[in-house]
């Protein structure tokens, strides 16, 4: 994976939101809202998670559900994926206040997709039709409009390294792929069965500087996510971001999904790579 040492917190949090600063915008709009717990950046300077004694306690029934998890997303030809999100911020008082979100994910490999951020605002997201990428703000009007690489795994990479933008589940599919997402871990556990609505779903709990988070995954033949739970412990209120997830694996979608079209009063601007160190693939 990218060196950024929050495995999966950003990419579930938020998208797009957190990208205003890398697009040029007029003076006059508002900056988007990040309602993300401050793990989704660099924890690197984390003092309030206890520190491992000794070697890291890794499960290997725990590791490998992480594994299987990621190569069965890879396999999927098409999926749409509606996410479910309460995400708190912390407030000047201390207080935790929870932001509540859906995002929708559509996939149709190998070179389309759609991801959208709704809640209390107009959606704000990026479609890709293989040929182009759009990111999009209808609550702000304005929508960039960029060439694409042919391929959804290259979007996803010029996406992070040029702009330093993540497409949300992105690390959810990459992991268990050659990569050392693992050495960032210092605990790993199986918790047994729990039930999430119908499902009957493993409940496993992980932990690494910084941040505690829990991943709830179908049991049988299709180990998808069905909820996770995560929580900073850098900052003294310990705010957390929760998410269920639903799935439809065979969903039908129409040529205009991953299209888009802005609407007559939407202007573009340009997307500008961003300024600050993007992020590098693990060599």
């Amino acid at each position: 994976m990218r060196t950024r040492i929050v495995l999966l917190v950003y990419l579930l949090a938020t998208f797009v939101a957190g990208c205003a600063h890398e697009v040029e915008r007029p003076a006059a709009s508002a900056s988007a809202q990040t309602p993300a717990p401050d793990a989704a950046g660099d924890v690197s300077n984390a003092t309030t998670s206890p520190e491992p004694d000794g070697d890291a306690h890794l499960e290997p029934g725990a590791m490998g559900a992480l594994t299987d998890m990621g190569d069965y997303l890879r396999s999927l030809p098409k999926f749409e994926v509606r996410a479910d999100t309460s995400t708190d911020v912390v407030l000047d008082n201390g207080q935790n206040a929870s932001y509540l979100h859906r995002t929708v994910l559509d996939v149709q490999r190998p070179n389309r997709a759609r991801a959208e951020v709704m809640g209390s605002r107009k959606p704000r997201g990026i479609a890709y039709d293989g040929r182009d990428f759009v990111i999009f703000n209808e609550g702000e009007g304005y929508y960039s409009r960029n060439p694409a690489p042919p391929t959804l795994d290259g979007l996803v990479r010029e996406l992070a390294t040029v702009y330093n933008i993540e497409m949300p589940l992105v690390d959810l599919f990459y992991w268990g792929n050659g990569k050392v997402d693992e050495l960032v871990l210092t605990s790993a556990q199986d918790l047994g069965l729990e039930k999430i609505d119908a499902r009957w779903c493993a409940h496993y709990a992980y932990q690494q500087r910084g941040v505690d988070w829990e991943l709830w995954l179908e049991r049988g033949a299709r180990p998808l996510p069905c909820r996770m739970v995560i929580t900073d412990t850098t900052q003294a209120s310990h705010p957390r971001h929760t998410v269920t997830y639903h799935w439809d694996l065979h969903p039908a979608f129409k040529t205009s999904t991953f299209a888009y079209r802005p609407s007559p009063s939407s202007h573009a601007i340009e997307l500008k790579p961003a300024t600050d160190s993007p992020l590098q693939e693990v060599q």
